[in-house]
């Protein structure tokens, strides 16, 4: 199962590249509901927590003996590291540069080290391996968000076709 985690966590910064690729700067600030985030401010939280939010804790569980593991807050954090004024394209260069050797060194991780333990201080008891299924599980609903962003903007022009849909 972990060659499919790692198959997802390799391939999210093409994806996302994919996606973005012909969206003009207005689109990547634009904001679908004001409660949600931007694809500007998307990738700079993917930036972000690559090595502060997934890395590190992975790294903790290896390397100490059942470390406690913070909460992260992302709307706070998306304040306070003002992910609103990041740019787009250098958040996605830093994170496909971050993800590379991230994915090279969870490649170098042995069974006993997956099992290792750590103590989220939210949740309780977790493990090494279980961080990085949720590191791919978080890269996917980013993307599914990303996607949700496009939709947002392509829904005042389906008309009375919006009839078929429900926008969240």
């Amino acid at each position: 199962m972990l060659g499919d985690v790692l198959a997802i966590l390799s391939s999210t910064p093409e994806k996302v590249r994919r996606e973005i690729r012909d969206l003009p700067p207005r689109q990547m600030r634009t904001r679908p509901p004001p409660n949600k985030w931007s694809i500007q401010e998307i990738l700079a939280h993917l930036d972000d927590v690559e090595e502060v939010g997934m890395r590190a804790r992975v790294a903790a569980m290896i390397e100490q003996h059942e470390p406690t593991l913070s909460p992260f807050d992302q709307e706070a954090r998306a304040v306070e590291m003002e992910y609103r004024k990041k740019d787009s394209l250098a958040s996605l260069a830093h994170l496909t540069r971050q993800r590379h050797a991230n994915v090279r060194w969870l490649r170098t991780l042995r069974p006993g080290q997956l099992r290792r333990r750590g103590v989220h201080e939210s949740v309780g008891e977790i493990t090494a391996g279980e961080m990085i299924h949720e590191w791919a599980f978080h890269d996917l609903g980013h993307l599914k968000q990303i996607l949700e962003v496009k939709r947002y903007a392509l829904w005042p022009r389906i008309g009375n076709l919006r009839a078929f849909y429900r926008m969240s």
